[in-house]
């Protein structure tokens, strides 16, 4: 499971950079300004702020801190001193390391819609979370909170997959809300909260931070190196 190659290629939706689609008259989309001829009335295109600049995100950015969030979850699992805050130490020590290679190797950010996507996207899975949260509290039933905020997490990944259309996100979206189900069950039956949130976080921190290294072919240098 990996991502294609950093740098940019001819139409790879994933990398942005490709060439600009043209329609059938006027200037491609990615330029600046309204095209020759049109009204200045005209309300700029959806993705695009009024002086022509695109919202782009860098989905390793992204990734990072949902990572480092999830860490943070497994870690009030676990307890906030010795292990849970070696571990999270560790966790904040790749991300760093994740940042640095992406911004060395040349960071991809999303184009403008793809972007888009990914702020909606992570205002919804935001809202349900805390939400849910609520409301499993009202029922006594807060020890499955991480595991149906994992399955959210989950959608929201799939979701964004569709859009990008990248496989590997669609799996780790997969695997989020397989973990998330699986701890949700086992919260209802066993009072551990090392089970249902504790070793649910730090799973679900692990997944997307290794998402964001094989995103940058960080994990490809890697298993070259071993080599």
């Amino acid at each position: 499971m990996s991502y294609p190659n950093p740098g940019f290629r001819p139409g790879d939706p994933y990398r942005g950079g490709g060439p600009s689609r043209r329609g059938p008259a006027g200037p491609s989309r990615g330029s600046f300004g309204p095209p020759p001829g049109s009204s200045r009335g005209r309300p700029p295109s959806s993705g695009r702020a009024p002086g022509g600049r695109s919202v782009r995100l860098d989905p390793v950015l992204a990734e990072s801190l949902i990572g480092v969030a999830w860490l943070t979850v497994g870690t009030l699992g676990i307890g906030a001193d010795g292990a849970g805050t070696l571990l999270l130490a560790v966790g904040i020590a790749v991300v760093v390391v994740i940042l640095v290679e992406n911004r060395r190797r040349g960071s991809h950010p999303f184009d403008g819609a793809r972007s888009s996507d990914l702020l909606r996207f992570a205002g919804i899975a935001v809202g349900a979370i805390i939400v849910e949260s609520v409301l499993l509290g009202l029922i006594s039933w807060s020890e499955a909170a991480p595991g149906v905020a994992a399955v959210i997490t989950g959608a929201a990944f799939l979701a964004l997959s569709r859009s990008t259309g990248q496989r590997p996100t669609q799996w780790l979206g997969v695997a989020l809300a397989v973990l998330g189900v699986l701890a949700a069950v086992i919260a209802t039956q066993e009072a551990s909260g090392f089970v249902s949130q504790g070793l649910l976080g730090l799973v679900c921190g692990v997944l997307v931070l290794l998402s964001a290294a094989d995103r940058i072919g960080l994990l490809e240098s890697l298993r070259d190196r071993v080599r």
